[in-house]
């Protein structure tokens, strides 16, 4: 691909990335550029099913500067021969650009609740992965990133293997220092001493989905409300001692509305809050349009920002270098009673230039620790400020393979492959997906 970018009529060209149809998921040329309201657009053609226009940013001027801080590319330890075309063929092959910083194990496709925005669609019914197969996706783990990195486990509903007790423990056996369970928190709610026993086992983190503060949201995102549950799990954590990440679907017209209100939800919880992350909801499925309008990390930073109450500037949010800087965007804030926010907190990028945050960031940090990894070096008091970081995954209609071949989260599978986050979950228009549950058959 080139940066040339034919210019035409009310728009102002971009550059030039690699773009999806969503119905053949064929990689075509895709022109970005942006509208005369300074709105971002992507568009392709593909020859066979017709032109596709995908809104991508909200802000030209914002997206072209978190675009021109990208960090310095550090490349895959092993990768797999390039087999076929981008988004074929992960393993992760020879073109990927960075290396993994976060990556996953799909411990189950089984779920206890239908959620309608679930990414990973768990319908149950498939075979779970053996512990045998388990312990292979950890040492894919180990042999991409070694044993100091992140490990999620996630599916699916992590918690409704009866063995997720011995999955954390033979993580911990096998080196890993931080193990994390994405989970909806019945199980944890509901059980008592269940949390004390993941926690026994090894577990150092509840990745937990928390998609706001009004049952009505529920009733949406998972079919009923359990917003009573999701504070008891943070309860849960609270009395045993153990982080919890607030991970927030966020859906246009339906919680978008709320993001100041989780943020200052989690700077008053911040005892056992450590972060939230806030991951705009991507669509899978039937597409048959000529123009896509999802919501991207660029709409939720400047809403963030506007609900902020003055806390927060749209720049005051970085991208975290261990990725493409249009993926994954954050800002620490740290409690300090010399701030001037009413919050008794500041974003931490507001107290250093850029170029110290780029000398001082490590490539081995996952994207939810750059800040706090930097801050605890300098002496900065960090356990009781919160990390929020934006994701933004990528579908059919918004999939950018410029990005893709720099993403830095991982799903792993027995075959001791390492997949993009954003590929393992990709489905064409028809809903069918191109590496089914542990990769155990393709669509290439």
């Amino acid at each position: 691909m080139t940066d040339e970018v034919s210019a035409s009529e009310n728009r102002r060209p971009l550059h030039v990335t690699g773009a999806l149809c969503p119905t053949c998921l064929k990689e075509l040329k895709a022109q970005v550029y942006a509208d005369d309201a300074g709105v971002v657009w992507m568009e392709r053609t593909c020859p066979e099913h017709g032109p596709l226009t995908t809104r991508m940013w909200p802000d030209a001027e914002h997206y072209m500067w978190l675009r021109s801080e990208a960090f310095p590319k550090t490349a895959p330890q092993n990768t797999c021969p390039v087999t076929a075309p981008c988004p074929f063929g992960c393993g992760t092959c020879g073109r990927h650009q960075r290396r993994g910083t976060l990556l996953e194990i799909e411990v189950t496709r089984n779920c206890n609740l239908r959620c309608p925005v679930c990414f990973a669609s768990a319908v149950g019914g498939e075979d779970d992965p053996s512990m045998e197969e388990i312990g292979a996706m950890y040492d894919t783990i180990a042999n991409a990133v070694g044993t100091d990195g992140a490990v999620q486990l996630t599916g699916g509903e992590p918690t409704t293997r009866k063995d997720l007790m011995d999955i954390i423990y033979m993580g911990r056996q096998k080196g890993f220092w931080g193990i994390e369970v994405n989970t909806n928190g019945l199980v944890i709610a509901a059980k008592d001493g269940y949390l004390e026993d993941l926690v026994g086992a090894g577990l150092t983190g509840v990745y937990l989905s928390f998609d706001g503060l009004t049952g009505n949201v529920y009733e949406v995102t998972c079919g009923r409300d359990i917003l009573a549950t999701k504070l008891k799990v943070i309860e849960r954590c609270r009395e045993v001692g153990i982080q919890v990440v607030l991970s927030v679907a966020v859906v246009a017209g339906l919680n978008d509305g709320q993001l100041g209100d989780l943020l200052r939800f989690g700077l008053e919880n911040s005892d056992v809050v450590a972060g939230i992350a806030l991951q705009p909801a991507f669509t899978s499925g039937r597409f048959d349009a000529q123009r896509a309008m999802p919501m991207s990390s660029g709409d939720v930073i400047f809403e963030l920002a506007r609900q902020s109450e003055g806390l927060l500037d749209p720049y005051d949010i970085w991208p975290l270098g261990c990725s493409h800087p249009l993926c994954d965007q954050g800002v620490f804030l740290v409690k300090d009673e010399s701030a001037e926010h009413p919050s008794g907190f500041y974003p931490a990028t507001t107290r250093m230039t850029f170029g110290e945050y780029a000398a001082a960031y490590s490539p081995d940090s996952p994207q939810g620790s750059v800040f706090l990894d930097i801050l605890y070096k300098k002496g900065v008091e960090v356990k009781t400020g919160l990390s929020v970081i934006i994701m933004n995954y990528m579908d059919a209609v918004s999939m950018d393979t410029e990005r893709l071949r720099e993403c830095s989260m991982m799903v792993t599978v027995p075959s001791g492959r390492a997949l993009p986050f954003c590929s393992y979950h990709l489905t064409d228009s028809a809903g069918k997906r191109v590496y089914p549950p542990w990769c155990k058959e393709s669509l290439r």
